[in-house]
Formats: structure tokens, C-alpha cells, sequence
């Protein structure tokens, strides 16, 4: 096995020279802060504005200035369709450094593991499509122009960067998400409804002989149970045999010992499969509810639908037979768990691979990592996929 050493900032070039550049730049853009809530997105997203430049394309620059996103629209002149490569300028914070190994932002490799807050989520992607555009767009072969998208504020799941990165989209045929994982092919993720509950009381002195009042927390309990009776998380469907799940995953209310609260809020989060819709479980809750006669009021917080990419898409089918041969294994097709900018992309009707990359893990917790010995294997599986897809 080939060691790898790198000392930041230098980023020393060793390996072969395209797969090289590419491990360069991501170690640059692991180096360049962008944790959400901390830090903007400005630093990386002119890193990116930089490297696209001087590759001869003409980026811009969108969005709000404290959280800029990148495009890119690379025309081949007589070109049969339109391919797009989309993947996020920001990562998690870091947390605690004493849980990692290394310091998570100097992207340090050991053996054939680059380690770092956001390398597999999802800066590695962002290096490859920068190098995939190049090296597409200057092979003949290739006869599709390329729409480079990289968005920021992903990792709220509010998704506005990708919100603005859609006004800008043309005509495509495919887009592809630069979300990492290389056993499988996910094309497809579940949707989520987020909502907040609350019930109203009437506040009284907890040792009152006479004035017991409304405990708005017990009619959150009475709430909980008829929710959870709704067997909303326990659907299925093709691809998604992990099913729907439904979660109260907070709980506010009173405001001392000796007082019945007279308001409780709880917040839940439910993940919804492809035929279940935002109004068929709205209804059910507020049916359910309204039967408990209590008080109460609902607020819907977030929505996104699910979505399935047909498996039968030409473009799902070339990427898993290229997969199968370069890495000589059965790469399943399958959809994920957790929502992803796929969602909002996918009201546009456009064919969706929502992750496939290098192998990786610890997304999201301490000690990030990549596999580099998987980044030209990946690429090749995209750039052959990519040609083939041209031509049909």
C-alpha cells in the first residue's frame, strides 16, 4: 500500500497527475472553513469560482453574499443533452476535536484514508466535478454540455442554496449528486414533513384545593399516543423496504414545579415513502386529534416529497453495468433514508442518481474519511458512463 504525505498548506502533488489534482484540491477545500452556522460560505465557494476559472470556464457567483453558492453552464457546441453535477459547499461543525484523530480540517491522509470535517460530505465531489467537467468537456467523445452547481447551506436542510441554484438550471437529462457511498447506487431518498404540536392548558397552582386546571403536558401525552396509533411510520414500498418512520424528537413545557403548565409544544419529524403525501398524513393527524377534544394547534415547519429515479432510466442502467465492471462487484440500486438537495431537484422531473462515490464514513461524526484509493476507479465509472450516455 502507497503512503501518502502531505504537510498543509503545500499540498505536494505525488500520484499520478489527474487523481493527484484532484486529492489537491480537496485537501484545499477541507482546509477552507464552511461549517454551517460558523462559518460562511465565501472562502470555498471563491475557491471553487477560482479553480473553474482557470480551467477556462466562466463561473458566477449566486445567492445571498453570506451564503454563496457556485454555477457553472459549460456549452459543447452541437451537443445531444445536458448533464448536471450538484454537490454542497458546507459541511457540519466539527464538534469536538478531542474526538478526532487528527485535526479535521488539515484533511491529514494516513495509508489510503484522507481524514476530515466534510471530505466525504461532500468535498471530494465538489473536486471531482470540477475535474470531471474539465476532462469531459476536452474528450471528443463526449457530446453533452455540463451545468456545474455547488450550493451552500445544505446542512440545515433548509436547502437554500440549491433553492437558488435551481433558478439558473437549463434543459438537463441527468443530474447527478455528489453524495459519496460505493457499494450501492441510491436513486431515490425518502421525504420528511416536520411539524410542531402544541396544547393549551389553563395554569393553576399545583397544591390548589379548588382550581386543579389544564395540564397541558398530560394532553401532549394523550396527543403522542394517537399520533403514534396512526402506524404513519410502518408504510413500505419498492426500494424503500426500511419504510417510513415517524419520530417526537422534542418536547417543551412549563415553566416551574408548582405550576400545571398550561402549553406543551413537541416537534416531530416524519419520513415519508413516495405515495405517501403531506396532505393524506396532515389529515390523519388533525382527524385523530380532533377526536381527543382538546385544544391544540399544528404548524407545519418543513416538507419535502420523496422521490424514486425509474430503475429502468437509461442512464441508471449505464451506471450500473459500468459499476459492476470497474469494481467487478454487484452494485445494487436502492434509495436512502435521509432526505438530500435530491428532493427539491426532483420537482423539476429530472432523472436523479442521489448518491454514488467514493468509499466513506463517519459522515457527520468525528473522523471523516475517504478511501483516495477509490477517487480514480469513481471517476472512470462517471466518465465512461457519461460518454456512453452521450451517444444514446
Amino acid at each position: 500500500m502507497n503512503q501518502r504525505f502531505y504537510e498543509v498548506p503545500s499540498f505536494e502533488i505525488v500520484m499520478d497527475k489527474l487523481t493527484d489534482e484532484i486529492i489537491v484540491f480537496t485537501r484545499q477545500l477541507v482546509a477552507t472553513l464552511s461549517q454551517n452556522h460558523i462559518n460562511s460560505e465565501n472562502g470555498v465557494a471563491k475557491l471553487v469560482f477560482e479553480k473553474l476559472k482557470s480551467f477556462g470556464f466562466e463561473p458566477k457567483i449566486v445567492g445571498p453574499k453570506e451564503h454563496p453558492s457556485v454555477i457553472c453552464h459549460i456549452k459543447k457546441e452541437n451537443s445531444s443533452k445536458t448533464i448536471w453535477l450538484e454537490s454542497c459547499l458546507d459541511t457540519v461543525p466539527s464538534g469536538d476535536i478531542a474526538k478526532w484523530k487528527y485535526p479535521p480540517f488539515e484533511a491529514k491522509i494516513v495509508g489510503n484514508k484522507m481524514y476530515g470535517r466534510g471530505v466525504a460530505d461532500s468535498k471530494v465531489a465538489i473536486a471531482s466535478f470540477c475535474y470531471l467537467a474539465k476532462d469531459l468537456a476536452e474528450d471528443r467523445n463526449f457530446n453533452s454540455s455540463i451545468f456545474l452547481g455547488f450550493d451552500a447551506d445544505e446542512q440545515t436542510g433548509n436547502f437554500t442554496g440549491v433553492r437558488e441554484v435551481v433558478k439558473h438550471v437549463p434543459k438537463v437529462d441527468i443530474c447527478i449528486l455528489g453524495y459519496q457511498g460505493i457499494n450501492e447506487i441510491s436513486i431515490g431518498a425518502r421525504g420528511w414533513l416536520r411539524i410542531k404540536i402544541k396544547t393549551l392548558g389553563k395554569s393553576a397552582h399545583t397544591g390548589s384545593r379548588t382550581s386543579k386546571g389544564i395540564n397541558a403536558i398530560h394532553l401532549m401525552g394523550k396527543v403522542i399516543n394517537a399520533i403514534i396509533s396512526l402506524d404513519l411510520g410502518q408504510k413500505t414500498e419498492p426500494f424503500f423496504e426500511f419504510g417510513s418512520s415517524l419520530n417526537i424528537s422534542q418536547i417543551n413545557g412549563g415553566v416551574a414545579i408548582n405550576i400545571v403548565p398550561d402549553k406543551c409544544e413537541a416537534n416531530l419529524d416524519i419520513r415519508l415513502l413516495p405515495l405517501q403525501t403531506k396532505e393524506e398524513v396532515l389529515n390523519k393527524i388533525k382527524s385523530k386529534l380532533d377526536g381527543l377534544n382538546i385544544q391544540y394547534e399544528l404548524e407545519v415547519l418543513q416538507h419535502e416529497q420523496a422521490y424514486l429515479t425509474d430503475p429502468k432510466n437509461s442512464f441508471v442502467q449505464i451506471l450500473q453495468n459500468t459499476a459492476n465492471e470497474i469494481l467487478d462487484n454487484k452494485i445494487l440500486l436502492v434509495a436512502s433514508g435521509q432526505g438530500s438537495v435530491g428532493n427539491v431537484i426532483s420537482k423539476l422531473g429530472i432523472p436523479i442518481i442521489n448518491a454514488f462515490g467514493v468509499e466513506s464514513d463517519n459522515v457527520h461524526a468525528p473522523n471523516e474519511w475517504i478511501n483516495i484509493d477509490t477517487i480514480s476507479k469513481i471517476f472512470e465509472i462517471y466518465k465512461r458512463s457519461l460518454i456512453e450516455f452521450s451517444k444514446a
